[in-house]
C-alpha cells in the first residue's frame, strides 16, 4: 500500500506480491487518499494474492507462449477468479469440485485445465509465493480417445480446386512441409534455403524455439518460386504484411463449397504423417519432420491414425 503526492494532488495504491491490484490518483489532500485506499482494501477480494499471480503468469505467458495459449489461460483465470476471488487460500477440494464440474460436460475440458491449474500454481512455487500446490496429484479424468481424422487425398484435391492462387500455395505448403499452421504463417524468406525451409515452432516444454529443417521436394519448391515477396514473410496478412496468427476461415468455406467433411490444418499434418507412414517411411524419419521431442509421441501419434483392426485383418484375406 502506498500514498503519495504527484505533483499538486495526492495518489493511492495498493500492491500485493510486486503487483498493483488498485489505483486511484487526483485527491487534494493525503487524508482522501488515505481514506480511498481505506476502503479501496475492503472492497477487494480476500484473496488479492491469487490476483496477482493470475495476472503474474498470464504476462509470462503472453511474452513466452502462444497467443491461443495465452488466451485459453486468460479465459480460465476469469473463471478462477470470480470462483477463488474471495477465499483467503485456495485447496485442494476446491480445485477437485472445480474440475468435476467441468469433466461432467467434458473431460477432455477438464484434464485440460487441470494442466493450466498445476502450471499455475508452479508458477508460484517457483517464485516462493506458496509452499505446495493444491494441485498436485490430482489424477487426469479417462478420456475415450478419438480417432483422428483423414481427410482423403480425392476431398483434398476438390479444395484444392476452388482454392485461389494464394490460398492453393499456402495450403499445398502446409501439406508438403507437414509444418504446423502457426510455423508455417511465421515462415521468413529468410528461412528459406537452396534445399531446405526452416520451420520454428514453441511446442517443447521450455518454450524455447525449435528449429525444424524440412527437405523442399519439388511441389515446395515450385510453390516457393511462384509466391510474391510482398513482405519478410512468405505467407503475410496482406492488410498488415505481418504473419497470420490463424487462418480459421477461409479452409472450412472451402470444404463447404467442395461439400466434403470440413477439416482444418491439422488435418493436413495428420494426412502426410500417415501417408508416410503407409509407405513404409521410417519413424525417426517421420518424427524429425514433425519436430516430435520423443519417438514414442510420434509412435502414439501414428498409432491414431492407422488403420482399424478390421482393416488389418482383410490384409491377411490373401493366405487362403
Amino acid at each position: 500500500m502506498a500514498v503519495w503526492k504527484f505533483r499538486d494532488k495526492w495518489r493511492a495504491e495498493i500492491w500485493v506480491k510486486g503487483k498493483r491490484v488498485w489505483a486511484e490518483s487526483g485527491f487534494l489532500t493525503k487524508i482522501e487518499a488515505e481514506i480511498a485506499e481505506a476502503e479501496a482494501k475492503e472492497k477487494l477480494p480476500t484473496n488479492t494474492g491469487f490476483i496477482a499471480l493470475c495476472e503474474s503468469r498470464a504476462e509470462d505467458l503472453e511474452l513466452k507462449r502462444s497467443k491461443s495459449h495465452f488466451t485459453e489461460n486468460k479465459s480460465l483465470f476469469k473463471i478462477l477468479i470470480n470462483r477463488w476471488g474471495q477465499k483467503k487460500k485456495v485447496n485442494r477440494d476446491d480445485v477437485e469440485l472445480y474440475l468435476n464440474e467441468v469433466a461432467r460436460v467434458s473431460k477432455a475440458k477438464a484434464n485440460k485445465h487441470l494442466r493450466m491449474i498445476k502450471a499455475l500454481f508452479n508458477h508460484a512455487l517457483k517464485r516462493g509465493w506458496i509452499k505446495s500446490n493444491p494441485a498436485s496429484g490430482i489424477d487426469r479424468f479417462p478420456e475415450t480417445p478419438k480417432k483422428s481424422y483423414i481427410p482423403s487425398e480425392e476431398d483434398i484435391k476438390l479444395v484444392l480446386e476452388l482454392a485461389n492462387p494464394e490460398q492453393r500455395r499456402y495450403l499445398l505448403a502446409v501439406i508438403h512441409s507437414m509444418g504446423r499452421v502457426r510455423s508455417v504463417n511465421n515462415l521468413k524468406w529468410e528461412d528459406v534455403h537452396e534445399d531446405y525451409v526452416s520451420l520454428y515452432t514453441r511446442k517443447a516444454k521450455n518454450s524455447d524455439l525449435k528449429e525444424i529443417r524440412v527437405p523442399m521436394n519439388e511441389v515446395l519448391r515450385e510453390i516457393l518460386a511462384r509466391t510474391p515477396r510482398t513482405s519478410i514473410y512468405v505467407f503475410p496478412n496482406p492488410k498488415t504484411e505481418k504473419s497470420f496468427d490463424y487462418r480459421d476461415k477461409f479452409l472450412p468455406n472451402l470444404c463447404r463449397d467442395a461439400g466434403v467433411k470440413p477439416f482444418m490444418y491439422h488435418a493436413l499434418r495428420h494426412y502426410g504423417a500417415s501417408k508416410l507412414d503407409n509407405l513404409g517411411v521410417a519413424l525417426s524419419d517421420i518424427q524429425a519432420l514433425l519436430g516430435h521431442e520423443r519417438a514414442t509421441t510420434t509412435d502414439l501419434y501414428l498409432q491414431s491414425l492407422r488403420g482399424s483392426t478390421k482393416e488389418a485383418v482383410k490384409k491377411l484375406e490373401t493366405l487362403r
